[in-house]
């Protein structure tokens, strides 16, 4: 039987069953292989090619359920029979040997960065300032004669140029916001559970 040499990671050491001596095939032998093997999975038939032919396939197979019953493998139905894999924190499924899981990103996502309070608070500006900017030139042309709206002149510019103002205001709490940084109401109900 060829097994590979090496140390099992310690929470899988923990959970399999030393087993025997004079067993012919034990659960660390074939834990070895799924961690040090090329394949990302395997079937009873390919676990049993990788061991060689010292054991039978059923002995094969009553290893990979004992250690799936252990939670070191998971498996999964295919075809006539099951494909087992190690059971990794980093994905239900199997992992290739060959890929490195990619760490959990630090950098703040679109989404996260959309929710934060003075990034809306600046795009609702931004959105009145060109609100603001329509209704001003609507009141312009309005004053040049070229139509006649049934709001007075006067009070589209008004209310177009305070949309304007408005806005200017929200952009500067906005920069104020972002200054200061507050805090996500998630962060300030931490804060206050913990006093």
């Amino acid at each position: 039987m060829t097994t590979p040499d090496g140390d099992l990671p310690e929470d899988i050491e923990s959970r399999i069953d030393p087993g025997s001596y004079d067993m012919e095939l034990t659960q660390r032998h074939v834990a070895l292989e799924f961690v040090f093997g090329d394949r990302p999975f395997y079937t009873v038939a390919q676990m049993h090619a990788a061991l060689g032919s010292g054991v039978s396939p059923d002995t094969v197979r009553s290893r990979l359920d004992e250690l799936e019953e252990r939670n070191v493998l998971k498996s999964e139905q295919a075809n006539n029979g099951n494909i087992y894999w190690l059971l990794s924190e980093d994905s239900d499924w199997p992992l290739p040997p060959d890929v490195e899981v990619e760490p959990e990103q630090d950098k703040m996502t679109v989404v996260e960065w959309r929710q934060q309070l003075h990034v809306q608070v600046a795009a609702l500006s931004v959105l009145t300032a060109i609100i603001g900017t329509a209704i001003t030139l609507i009141g312009t042309f309005q004053a040049g004669g070229y139509y006649q709206l049934p709001i007075n002149t006067n009070n589209l510019l008004a209310y177009g140029l305070s949309a304007g103002l408005l806005s200017y205001f929200g952009l500067f709490l906005a920069g104020v916001l972002w200054f200061i940084e507050l805090p996500s109401v998630d962060d300030i109900r931490q804060i206050l559970q913990s006093r």
